[in-house]
C-alpha cells in the first residue's frame, strides 16, 4: 500500500515536471515574438511588474484569483496562444492553492470560536465586577454616617442632662432639710424661725396691701395658709425630723410668696397703667405695626391714603411706620411731634413721646 502511494506520487510529480507552467509558456512565446515585458504591459494596460509575476507563476495575495486568470487569458490572446489551454495549465499548476484556502478558512473558524470563548469569559468577568461594585455600594449605604452618630451622641447628652435636672430637686431638698435641722438645733429653745419670719415680713405685707388691693389679697391669702406653731419643748427633735421639715417648708413658702409679690410690684407687671387713645391720619399709603406694652399687636399692615385710625393701648406703645412723612399722630387729643422721624426712612418710636 505504501509503495503504491509512493509510486502514484512519483508519477504525478513527473507529469507536473513534463507539463510546462503557464508562465513559462507565456514567456517563451513572448521571447519568440521579440517582445519585451514593457511592450506587453503597455498593450494590456498593466505594469511590467505584473507581467513579470505572471511569467514567474506568482500570484498576488492582495488580488483575487479571478483577476489573475483574466490577466493570463488576455496575455495568451495577445501572444496568439490558445487561452483555454493556458488557463487549464494555470489551474493545474495552481491546484494546491485550494488547500491554503481551506486552511485559512479553518484558521478563521478557529479564531472565531476562540473570540466567542473569550467574549463569554469577558461577560462573566463583567458580571462579577458588577456584583462587587453593587456589594460595595450597599455596604457603603449601610454604614452609619457622621451626622447620625453626632445626632445619637447629642440625644444621649440631652437625656443625661434631663436625668441630672430631674435628680437635682431631690438633692436641693435634702440640703434644705439638713440646713433646717441645723438652724433648728441652734435656735436654743426659741419659739421657731417661722414665727420670726412671719412677724418680720408683716409690715411689708401691709404696705403691699395699701399699694395694690389685689396683691394685698394675694399676700393675705398666702399668710392665711394656717398658723405655724413651734414644736413643743418636751418633744425630742431627733425623733420628729419629719415635723421639723414640714414647718421649715411652710416658712420657705411664705417668704417665697412675699418675694414674688414684691417683684411684681417693682417691675409693674400688674395692670396699673391706664390705656392711652391714639389717632393716626395717613396722607398716603403707609405700612404700620403697632404693639402696646403687653405685646398685643393693635394694628398692622398697609393703611390707605386718607385713612383715620383711632386705637387704644397700654403705654409705652411701640410704633413702626414704613412711610412716616405724611402721617399725623395725636395722643389723648394732643398732637405728637414726629418731625424728627419724617426723613424718608422707616420710623420706629414709642408713644407717648
Amino acid at each position: 500500500m505504501v509503495s503504491e502511494e509512493n509510486a502514484s506520487k512519483e508519477v504525478h510529480s513527473q507529469e507536473e515536471k513534463s507539463t510546462p507552467s503557464p508562465g513559462a509558456l507565456l514567456k517563451e512565446r513572448r521571447e519568440a515574438r521579440g517582445l519585451s515585458q514593457q511592450d506587453v504591459a503597455t498593450k494590456l494596460f498593466l505594469k511590467s511588474s505584473q507581467i513579470n509575476d505572471l511569467e514567474n507563476d506568482a500570484i498576488d495575495e492582495k488580488s483575487s484569483i479571478t483577476f489573475t486568470k483574466g490577466y493570463v487569458r488576455n496575455y495568451a490572446r495577445q501572444l496568439g496562444l490558445p487561452s483555454d489551454e493556458v488557463i487549464e495549465a494555470f489551474e493545474k499548476f495552481h491546484n494546491q492553492s485550494e488547500v491554503p484556502s481551506s486552511e485559512k478558512l479553518h484558521s478563521f473558524s478557529k479564531r472565531v470560536a476562540k473570540q466567542t470563548h473569550d467574549d463569554r469569559w469577558m461577560m462573566v468577568t463583567y458580571i462579577i465586577l458588577l456584583l462587587i461594585i453593587g456589594g460595595v455600594v450597599v455596604w457603603w449605604y449601610q454604614q452609619p454616617s457622621d451626622d447620625s452618630s453626632t445626632d445619637a451622641s447629642l440625644v444621649q447628652s440631652v437625656k443625661d442632662e434631663a436625668i441630672a435636672s430631674a435628680r437635682s430637686p431631690e438633692s436641693s431638698d435634702e440640703i434644705a432639710v439638713t440646713n433646717g435641722t441645723v438652724e433648728l438645733d441652734s435656735a436654743s429653745g426659741t419659739a421657731g424661725q417661722s414665727t420670726f419670719s412671719q412677724s418680720e415680713n408683716a409690715p411689708q405685707s401691709e404696705e403691699i396691701a395699701d399699694q395694690n388691693p389685689q396683691n394685698g389679697a394675694v399676700v393675705a391669702n398666702a399668710l392665711d395658709d394656717g398658723p405655724i406653731n413651734a414644736p413643743p419643748s418636751n418633744v425630742d427633735d431627733s425623733n420628729n425630723l419629719t415635723a421639723l421639715v414640714s414647718d421649715i417648708t411652710e416658712d420657705d413658702n411664705v417668704e417665697l410668696n412675699l418675694g414674688e409679690a414684691e417683684q411684681d410690684l417693682a417691675y409693674g407687671d400688674g395692670p396699673s397703667a391706664a390705656p392711652i387713645s391714639m389717632t393716626f391720619t395717613f396722607g398716603e399709603d403707609c405700612w404700620v405695626n403697632i404693639e402696646d406694652a403687653t405685646g398685643e399687636v393693635i394694628a398692622t399692615g398697609v393703611k390707605r391714603q386718607g385713612r383715620v385710625m383711632d386705637i387704644q393701648g397700654i403705654p409705652p406703645v411701640a410704633v413702626t411706620l414704613g412711610a412716616p412723612d405724611n402721617v399725623r399722630i395725636s395722643v389723648n387729643g394732643e398732637p405728637a411731634n414726629i418731625a424728627s422721624f419724617q426723613n424718608g426712612k422707616i420710623a420706629r418710636f414709642t408713644l407717648p413721646l
